[in-house]
């Protein structure tokens, strides 16, 4: 039988790390369904489970079928508000240029006529194709609003096209890490692999809905054999960006998403949220970025 969750504990420093690993969605599903034991010694109520009067779609049992039967509430606004960002973004691309050669797709008939040597055109050739890994972080402050959720995740999922379009592939994870005294949790999931095209529709659940972190992410920490007592009733506090990549090894190459207030994000207007994300990231490292005005 297949495990569908890949959980490593381990020491790191003076601190024990449970680190649970998923490498799709499909499989993050199939995890929940087989209903992994529940550490209640730690955590003495499910807040997981617990539901809430004023979001009645908002459950464990519907949160758990959105990983594969897709979460749609306000997918169409949320598309909307990304089309009309990348309205005011174009990017400056490199074009293949056309240049001479003894061979090529089709004759440059004057020089050909002429007998000279280089009598064909192709194309210039590509740049080596470059590949980076955005890692997505799920975890943000209980006081967060759900524009600047929304916000974060189209700002992202803009950053992954704009990657793309100038031939850097993306390996795009989520994940949420946090730590409660001498302990360490981290669960991640791949969302897309380099060679894959961007789903839309798969990335917005785990990106912008809070369903996700409240409901799937919590469940997968209470079936942690954690031993500290005080992860119960906060699950923890979220790791900074620093600790993250000092304790999983995350290269400075790669990309942190932090929490919306993190990458200056305050849920207000698209535009002037994407200054600051984009100022964050230090975009200039990968592609340059013009603002159309």
């Amino acid at each position: 039988m297949k495990d569908f969750i890949n959980l490593k504990v381990y020491p790191y420093k003076k601190m024990t790390v449970f680190n649970a690993a998923f490498d799709s969605l499909s499989d993050m599903q199939m995890y929940l369904l087989s209903e992994p034991k529940v550490n209640s010694r730690i955590f003495q109520k499910q807040h997981s489970k617990m539901n809430k009067p004023e979001f009645p779609e908002d459950t464990y049992n519907n949160a758990v079928d959105y990983l594969i039967g897709g979460y749609d509430i306000d997918f169409n606004v949320t598309l909307s508000l990304q089309r009309e960002f990348e309205k005011t973004v174009s990017i400056q691309n490199t074009a293949r240029k056309k240049e001479r050669a003894m061979a090529g797709s089709h004759p440059n008939v004057p020089a050909f006529v002429a007998g000279e040597p280089k009598a064909m055109y192709r194309l210039s050739r590509l740049p080596e194709k470059k590949f980076v890994t955005i890692w997505f972080n799920l975890a943000y402050s209980v006081q967060t609003g759900k524009q600047a959720v929304a916000n974060r995740g189209v700002l992202t999922l803009s950053l992954i096209k704009l990657l793309e379009a100038n031939g850097i592939g993306v390996d795009l994870k989520v994940f949420s890490s946090c730590y409660n005294r001498a302990e360490v949790f981290n669960s991640e999931v791949r969302l897309k692999s380099p060679s894959e095209p961007i789903n839309l529709k798969k990335c917005y659940y785990p990106m912008c809905s809070v369903m996700f972190l409240r409901r799937i992410v919590l469940r997968i920490m209470e079936s942690m054999e954690f031993r500290e007592d005080n992860w119960y009733p906060y699950y923890g506090r979220p790791l900074r960006e620093d600790q993250f990549r000092s304790i999983f090894g995350i290269p400075s190459s790669d990309i942190v998403i932090s929490s919306p207030a993190q990458m200056g994000i305050d849920g207000g207007d698209i535009n002037e949220d994407s200054k600051r994300f984009f100022k964050k990231i230090d975009l200039d490292r990968y592609i340059k970025l013009a603002k159309v005005i």
